[in-house]
């Protein structure tokens, strides 16, 4: 009680300060699912009787640790803007917004309600007072007939900065790996296919195209979807970048998001439009990082180092936090 209380009185008082920036969050949440069982989607093992014993417990043990994130992701402000993936429903963000202690920042969220056999959804969340609601979209990946199984949507939301300047995001989780990385680039590609359709689009209309794309997009800034699939340029040449490309703020980060096998990579993305970083607009992008705080993570006992705290270890309960960490992007205006 008194950890909940210290967390509502550090969130009530970040709502009093105020910079010029815009920060922005992308979290890969790890199964974030409710406890009951929804007959037309695959979630069986997360409800009390399935095999990971999900009990109310330990969902709202997994919502206190998304707020700690939240908390953690700046040292004076939470995001203003959220995207998340893998979380299952509605529900699931009512009580995330409304009955946790980030109901004090009063965030408002659209997400999208996808074919997805297990159920899982993207989310946009927001502060108002940082970011007005113009318009938003679910955009359909078909992957038939490279794949019977359905994958996430993808959603799109535009919006409005304090500064009013309307910018363009995008939240993904672009199809997994599962299967090998070869025979799973193609349903990668379907799905780069559709954001870059519909950036292309927003380019045509906008006079000044401010895009931000985030997302797990399962692979790192070299893969194929990303770099061909996306069009998506190194970071490097920013400067020289035309308005209209495609620019990932990812490669030299010099440190991953996800682990596998002791190995890292950078699978969680923000791709923004050269608009934003050539310098000639009110809005331009600032920085990018990779949130790491030591609660976040534990010791890799059989590949050496650090590796992300997940809530699971295989079928072990151990309330963690993510097999993901969370990457940040940080606005100026």
């Amino acid at each position: 009680m008194r950890k909940a209380l210290l967390l509502s009185f550090l969130l009530s008082s970040f709502i009093l300060s105020g910079q010029n920036k815009i920060t922005v969050m992308f979290y890969n949440t790890e199964n974030l699912f409710d406890t009951i069982d929804d007959p037309e989607k695959d979630d069986d093992e997360f409800t009390p009787s399935g095999a990971r014993r999900w009990t109310r417990y330990r969902y709202w043990a997994k919502i206190g640790n998304l707020c700690k994130v939240i908390v953690a992701s700046d040292e004076n402000d939470p995001p203003d803007i959220i995207g998340l993936c893998e979380v299952e429903n509605d529900s699931v963000m009512k009580d995330v917004t409304m009955r946790s202690p980030l109901r004090h920042l009063e965030y408002r969220y659209v997400m999208t309600e996808s074919a997805d056999t297990r159920g899982v959804d993207v989310v946009f969340l927001y502060r108002r007072s940082s970011l007005g609601l113009i318009g938003y979209e679910s955009l359909h990946v078909e992957l038939k007939p490279l794949s019977n199984r359905p994958t996430r949507d993808i959603l799109h939301v535009t919006g409005r900065l304090p500064d009013n300047d309307t910018v363009d995001f995008y939240v993904c989780h672009w199809p997994s790996r599962s299967g090998g990385v070869e025979e799973t680039e193609p349903l990668r590609m379907r799905a780069a296919e559709v954001v870059r359709k519909s950036v292309d689009s927003v380019l045509s209309v906008r006079l000044k195209p401010y895009i931000v794309i985030m997302g797990d997009l399962n692979g790192g800034p070299d893969s194929p979807s990303v770099r061909d699939g996306l069009g998506a340029i190194h970071r490097g040449r920013g400067k020289e970048s035309a308005d209209a490309d495609l620019v990932t703020m990812m490669d030299g980060i010099g440190q991953g998001s996800y682990q596998y096998q002791g190995e890292w990579d950078c699978y969680d993305h923000f791709v923004v439009s050269g608009s934003l970083l050539n310098g000639l607009g009110c809005t331009s992008a600032a920085d990018v990082k990779v949130l790491s705080a030591d609660f976040m993570l534990q010791d890799d006992g059989k590949y050496g180092g650090r590796k992300p705290y997940r809530t699971y270890n295989g079928y072990r309960y151990q309330e963690g936090y993510s097999d993901h960490l969370p990457v940040i992007l940080f606005l100026k205006y």
